[in-house]
């Protein structure tokens, strides 16, 4: 019998790992390449996978949670924190790196796979150290976040995100470079370690 050549080209993507993104013509076997997604994953495995995912989804940030993560394939540095109802990739979890100290919102989607009707696209995604991403971010397959960047509320990312860069929107685009100098320095001194915002009496007695 000839081999699949969908998980052919599935399984030599996954063995390369300087592959970084791999887009496979769907043969029209059906009406969508989505309607046959067991072709790229074995069926029990995915679902071993989702269901981490969803217990996932409910937990509070904590070291348990990433180690959930961590047996499913997702590699997640140190002092990584993931916000409920997030939602990591059930097909292909283990092509999301996430670096030290990054910061995930809640309700956002990492992406590994996109199905489209005559198509299929697998892509790994990276997430670099101490980027911050808001709530209800989507992170498609393919895209490099880089370390310590900022992304906004609701944003898209199709593209790669620049190291300090602050990207927000639909399509996520740059809508400012972040002082490296600056930003996340560390302290080399202990002093002020807090900011306390105080009514003006006006505002406090409205």
């Amino acid at each position: 019998m000839a081999k699949d050549y969908i998980k052919e080209e599935v399984r030599k993507f996954l063995n390369n790992e300087n592959a970084k993104i791999v887009k496979i013509k769907y043969d029209m076997n059906r009406l969508n390449s989505a309607y046959e997604w067991s072709r790229l994953r074995n069926p029990l495995r995915m679902l071993w996978t989702a269901f981490i995912v969803e217990v996932c989804r409910k937990l509070p940030p904590c070291e348990f949670k990433n180690n959930l993560y961590r047996m499913i394939g997702v590699k997640i540095g140190k002092d990584v924190t993931i916000s409920p109802d997030v939602i990591l990739d059930w097909l292909f979890p283990e092509l999301i790196t996430i670096d030290d100290g990054v910061l995930v919102g809640g309700d956002m989607i990492i992406a590994t796979h996109e199905f489209i009707i005559d198509r299929i696209m697998l892509g790994r995604v990276r997430i670099g150290k101490q980027a911050m991403l808001a709530s209800w971010v989507c992170v498609n397959p393919g895209v490099d976040i880089g370390e310590r960047s900022i992304i906004g509320l609701f944003s898209y990312c199709r593209d790669d995100v620049p190291a300090y860069s602050f990207v927000a929107g639909i399509p996520a685009k740059v809508i400012k470079m972040l002082d490296k100098k600056t930003y996340l320095a560390e302290r080399k001194q202990h002093g002020e370690v807090s900011e306390v915002i105080m009514y003006n009496s006006k505002e406090k007695n409205n």
